[in-house]
């Protein structure tokens, strides 16, 4: 085992980093406050004492089960919840407990389980290399990677082995930058197509290497692609609210397309949370009667949060509460903290066992495109966190309760009678993917549903050249049912391109860039993707 002798605590660029990045951090680490575990500890203490008769029936039946399931591997959630329903049926004084919240804890100990023994294996060998591993650590921490083993800045680099396919930037706001590329074939569609990704990851998933570029594919299957690349916010944008994002973003790009293509209706894709903001917009124009998008489509989008999953569950009104004062005094959720949640749903793959390969081992794992955009996240301004937090999750104002008002207009997803594409995948835990399909009932429009297998990000960016995973042709009038769907081999892109060729309209010359009107701003990818 190597030790610590090459270490050089004179570098101190990186402490530097992490101590800014722990001091931010530090007052919104109550969102995942582990309360309801020391309450239940505290009953189950009380119950030892005040009633040891009942304790001796909960010990020899249901803690035994539990600590059994701590050992075992394949233990699932439903088996989780249904040990914590005979824990409170054996005492009811615990019925309230946050369960969920329990649950998320249980995962991470699980793996820190798995982490120690994978440690000891590591020990007894004599395969550990501290001091690679430190300069590793130190490495992650200036180049900004959220997630261990991530961000590979040696390797990847935007515009020349990350988002290369060509383009122009060709009008930009305080939000975003909209990005027209070139065509690449002598006549394109007639409507052209807008891409909305998420605002919490930056947009370049959509285009990352050529060879697993959406975008590029796009092009070269005759499509006008438009994209947002939205701005990386600080503390001066923390007012800003879905509806900033949706008047000053999605329907902004929208009205510069309408001025550069004489008011061609659009193609509308958006992308996880980029496809709640698309929805919003697209209803907003139906309302007001506007029929400017042709055809929605939603991927890995979650419009209704009755049943959220492992990251709604970590989602409660106390949760809420915790963190709002924190975050409005910082201005903005700080990617790392964003990242690291969405990490806690698969930490074994996504932070334990990659922190132990390259920061104790002392090993880099081969890098890959995705994972390096995985680790490249952005901040998100404290005013669309919590109205995210409190209109989506808890009250789930898309679907229930009182309307959503855009600018004084009604949020009516059943106004959308357009053909709407919807795609999730197998194993999202972000947007579980019977969620994301049981929106269809609510448009007016054609609804096709395709799911996909593989996660919430590697189930996406799926090209046909190099396809892992195969996809599924859901029933339209019961998307969730997997025994009534055609399993369909190959790239889920292929069954979309069949969809985008029924709205695409008739062939047409490709427009100039900025439709001869605007002036190009810069080549893509554009300075807002390299904000730091």
């Amino acid at each position: 085992m190597q030790g610590l002798q090459g270490f050089d605590p004179e570098h101190t660029e990186w402490m530097q980093v992490w101590l800014k990045r722990l001091a931010d951090e530090h007052a919104l680490l109550t969102f995942m406050d582990p309360s309801p575990v020391a309450e239940l500890s505290q009953a189950l203490t009380a119950l030892a004492s005040n009633d040891p008769a009942r304790f001796q029936s909960l010990q020899s039946d249901v803690l035994p089960q539990m600590l059994s399931a701590f050992i075992r591997t394949d233990a699932t959630d439903e088996d989780w919840l249904s040990l914590m329903d005979q824990c409170i049926a054996a005492l009811p004084e615990v019925e309230d407990f946050d369960r969920s919240r329990v649950l998320w804890l249980i995962r991470q100990l699980q793996d820190s389980g798995r982490l120690v023994e994978r440690v000891r294996t590591m020990l007894e060998t004599k395969s550990v290399n501290l001091e690679q591993g430190i300069r590793h650590w130190q490495e992650d921490i200036v180049a900004g990677a959220v997630l261990p083993d991530t961000l590979r800045p040696e390797t990847f680099r935007l515009g020349e082995t990350l988002a290369t396919t060509p383009g122009d930037v060709v009008f930009e706001n305080q939000l975003f930058q909209l990005i027209q590329y070139r065509p690449s074939t002598p006549a394109v569609a007639e409507h052209p197509m807008l891409l909305v990704p998420a605002f919490v990851n930056r947009y370049y998933i959509l285009d990352l290497s050529p060879e697993m570029s959406m975008v590029r594919w796009l092009v070269s299957q005759g499509h006008t692609v438009f994209l947002i690349s939205w701005v990386n916010p600080d503390a001066g944008l923390a007012n800003y609210d879905v509806t900033h994002y949706v008047l000053d973003g999605v329907l902004a790009a929208l009205d510069q397309m309408d001025r550069m293509l004489n008011g061609q209706p659009v193609q509308l894709v958006g992308y996880c949370a980029g496809g709640v903001l698309a929805s919003i917009a697209a209803a907003w124009l139906a309302t007001r009667g506007e029929q400017r998008i042709v055809s929605l489509t939603l991927l890995t989008t979650l419009l209704d949060y009755s049943d959220a999953g492992p990251l709604g569950d970590l989602v409660t009104e106390s949760s809420v509460d915790a963190l709002t004062q924190p975050l409005e005094t910082l201005g903005y959720l700080p990617a790392e903290l964003l990242l690291r949640t969405f990490a806690s749903l698969r930490p074994t793959d996504l932070m334990f066992a990659r922190g132990l390969h390259s920061y104790i081992l002392g090993e880099r794992h081969k890098p890959l495109p995705l994972l390096h955009w995985l680790g490249d996240g952005t901040r998100t301004p404290a005013a669309l966190v919590l109205w995210i937090l409190k209109s989506l999750y808890l009250e789930n104002r898309l679907i229930d309760g009182e309307p959503l008002i855009i600018a004084g207009q009604s949020i009516d997803l059943s106004k959308l009678d357009i053909p709407v594409f919807l795609f999730a995948c197998q194993n999202d835990e972000i947007a579980p993917w019977a969620s994301a399909m049981r929106i269809a009932d609510v448009f007016s429009g054609p609804v096709t549903c395709v799911l996909g297998q593989g996660g919430h990000n590697s189930g996406v960016v799926c090209p046909p050249d190099s396809a892992r995973y195969d996809h599924f042709r859901m029933d339209g009038k019961q998307p969730t049912d997997l025994d009534r769907a055609l399993h369909v081999k190959g790239s889920w892109w292929n069954s979309w391109l069949a969809f985008l060729t029924e709205t695409q309209g008739q062939a047409s010359v490709p427009p100039a860039p900025g439709g001869g009107l605007r002036p190009v701003l810069e080549p893509a990818p554009g300075r807002y993707v390299r904000q730091r």
